[in-house]
């Protein structure tokens, strides 16, 4: 009985070591079964990268021809910026020239007629310094303006008041050499000769000679008035001279008896 016990126990043993080893192998086939799958979702996984990864390259590819044909339109813009922006300059080079010469016909037809008037109105406020220079002004920009003549007739009168008589009678001197038709012929030659006879040299004798040509060639004028009383103070008349006392008459020869 008691061998039959220990022939029992390796037996036992062993079957339970073949159990053990069963479940072993069941517990090693269940993980590779989830290695498999595992392995199997990564390839499954790899291969939809591959997908995304060849769309991405696609996509990028697509983008690079895209930013190609961007690149194109860029360049096509700036040119046409350029163009446009060549064109812009010349129409505004073109409006500053316009605008330029509208600037030269105002200044040509309305600046004469400002500066004569405002240097004028300066006389009448006797502002005769700023009236000499107002026309000086007018006569170095239009020398030969429709307004000349005045500028330097009045020009004259300014600096005959402020009492530069040298520079006067050059203004006064002028109307008569430049326009020898003018009607401010004889206030000219008057005042002329007034200058003259202003300055510290001995022009007497010449404002005689233009003071009697007034007179002579303008009579019925008031400057001819002014021109006689200047000829009487530098020139006064000679006294008549005494008449002859008169002579005792003859007696007459006494008759004979």
């Amino acid at each position: 009985m008691r061998l039959k016990t220990l022939l029992l126990v390796p037996v036992c043993l062993l079957a339970a070591g073949c159990v053990a080893t069963q479940q072993d192998m069941l517990q090693m086939q269940s993980q590779m079964d989830d290695l498999n799958n595992s392995l199997t979702t990564m390839q499954k996984n790899q291969a939809e990268l591959a997908v995304k990864m060849e769309d991405l390259s696609k996509n990028l590819n697509a983008s690079s021809e895209s930013m190609k044909d961007i690149s194109g339109m860029m360049e096509k813009l700036t040119s046409r910026l350029d163009e446009l922006d060549n064109s812009m300059n010349k129409r505004v080079n073109a409006i500053g020239q316009t605008i330029r010469k509208q600037q030269e016909d105002v200044e040509t037809t309305l600046l004469p007629a400002k500066l004569y008037n405002d240097a004028y109105n300066a006389f009448l406020n006797n502002n005769f310094e700023g009236a000499a220079q107002g026309f000086k002004t007018y006569l170095s920009k239009f020398p030969n303006g429709e307004m000349s003549e005045g500028a330097y007739f009045y020009l004259g009168e300014s600096l005959y008041l402020k009492e530069r008589w040298q520079d006067a009678a050059l203004a006064y001197a002028t109307v008569l050499e430049k326009f020898p038709k003018s009607a401010r012929i004889p206030a000219s030659r008057l005042k002329y000769a007034m200058a003259i006879l202003k300055l510290p040299e001995n022009k007497k004798p010449e404002a005689l000679k233009y003071l009697h040509s007034v007179v002579k060639d303008f009579p019925a004028s008031q400057e001819a008035k002014t021109a006689k009383d200047y000829i009487n103070r530098l020139s006064p008349p000679k006294p008549a001279p005494a008449p002859a006392p008169a002579k005792a008459p003859a007696k007459a020869p006494a008759k004979k008896g």
